[in-house]
């Protein structure tokens, strides 16, 4: 029994330390490709230093649903590819300790991962999200809020003004928009305020006493200026920023909200006032989040026969079977929602077909003898 507990603790302690080392790794990955994106979009209108950790956290809520179980599959497969190269297996066969005592602590482990996962997936994830809204909605109504004597850049609009009181009132306003090239406009003001509209998604300029320019850019057309006593002018921003100032997605949702939703389109109600206008949508959100936290126990399952068959080279097999292992993991699970989403399959089938696959291909492994010669 000493012994049991023994190598349970050895293997654990091996398995949490290279997922460790896994999952840093698949994190930069991520960040690698997602944090340029976000700050892409979002240094149009400034941001500061603790913008950019708050930034890093809310990332790191929304990836690690993925990260975690990637992660775990590869502190396996190299514990795994380890112990079998270095003749541990071996050993432990000899000494009448088989696979068994080495897959229980495992698919344990996993158990617990799995557990861990379906808070990320169901409590983490869509906060994080919700948060990344409020924080683009933060960033811009201070970094587009013009400073006198700077010109402020917003995608293919240049604001520019001469002095901004305490109160926040703009004197000596100039707005040069460039985003129809058929009539550009210049706009120039005494003075204005401008505001946030959150529900439109839009900034908004309230000017007064001033002159439109419509510049044309055909000879043919005559040059048109117009004056004003108040002028409302404002502008969608949702397409400026990929992230936040738009409506909820099904990933942006509660459950209970989820639920509801189904409810209510079952009931025949409409659900046209949210982004995603079929039922399908959230159908597949609630059961992508009762599928994914199966999978850490999954990989276990397929992992440690196929890490106990790497003889040599175990780490650099045991990162690219990894690799490999968790692309047919999400590229499956990405056909089947693209499937359910084109009506071929039902949510439920589409998404539990990766799971499937992988208890499948656990059940021929763990069938199969091992040679540890």
């Amino acid at each position: 029994m000493r012994a049991s507990h023994t190598l349970t603790l050895y293997i654990l302690r091996e398995v949490v330390l290279y997922a460790a080392l896994g999952g840093i790794a698949v994190t930069f990955l991520f960040f690698g490709g997602n944090v340029p994106r976000y700050t892409g979009d979002l240094i149009v209108i400034g941001f500061e230093t603790a913008d950019v950790l708050l930034l890093v956290r809310l990332l790191s809520g929304i990836i690690a649903t993925y990260v975690v179980p990637i992660a775990f599959l590869f502190g396996v497969l190299l514990t795994m590819g380890r112990m079998a190269s270095d003749r541990e297996v071996l050993a432990l066969s000899v000494c009448g300790l088989g696979r068994r005592a080495i897959l229980i602590p495992v698919v344990a482990l996993g158990a617990l991962v799995g557990l861990f996962t379906s808070y990320l997936v169901n409590s983490v994830e869509y906060r994080s999200r919700v948060e990344m809204r409020g924080l683009v909605k933060s960033l811009a109504t201070r970094g587009a809020t013009p400073e006198a004597g700077k010109f402020l850049n917003l995608g293919q609009r240049v604001v520019y003004v001469d002095r901004r009181s305490a109160d926040g009132l703009l004197e000596g306003v100039m707005i040069s928009d460039r985003s129809s090239k058929d009539r550009p406009l210049l706009i120039l003001a005494e003075q204005g305020r401008f505001g946030f509209n959150e529900e439109r998604s839009a900034f908004e300029f309230h000017l007064e006493s001033g002159e439109v320019h419509v510049e044309e850019p055909h000879p043919s057309r005559e040059y048109q200026r117009m004056s004003f006593v108040t002028l409302d002018y404002s502008f969608d921003v949702s397409a400026m920023f990929n992230v936040g100032l738009r409506h909820f997605r099904p990933y942006d949702m509660p459950n209970e909200m989820l639920r509801a939703i189904l409810k209510e389109s079952a009931a025949g109600g409409t659900i046209e006032r949210f982004a995603r206008k079929e039922p399908i949508h959230y159908e597949l959100e609630i059961v992508r989040r009762q599928a994914i936290p199966v999978a850490p126990v999954l990989f276990a399952l397929v992992a440690v026969p196929l890490g106990i068959r790497l003889k040599r080279g175990s780490r650099s097999w045991g990162a690219l079977l990894c690799g490999l292992l968790a692309l047919i993991y999400y590229l499956a699970l990405t056909f089947g929602r693209q499937a359910a989403l084109e009506g071929w399959l039902s949510a439920g089938f589409a998404l539990w077909m990766p799971n499937a696959l992988f208890a499948a291909l656990a059940v021929v492994l763990l069938a199969r003898r091992e040679t540890l010669d």
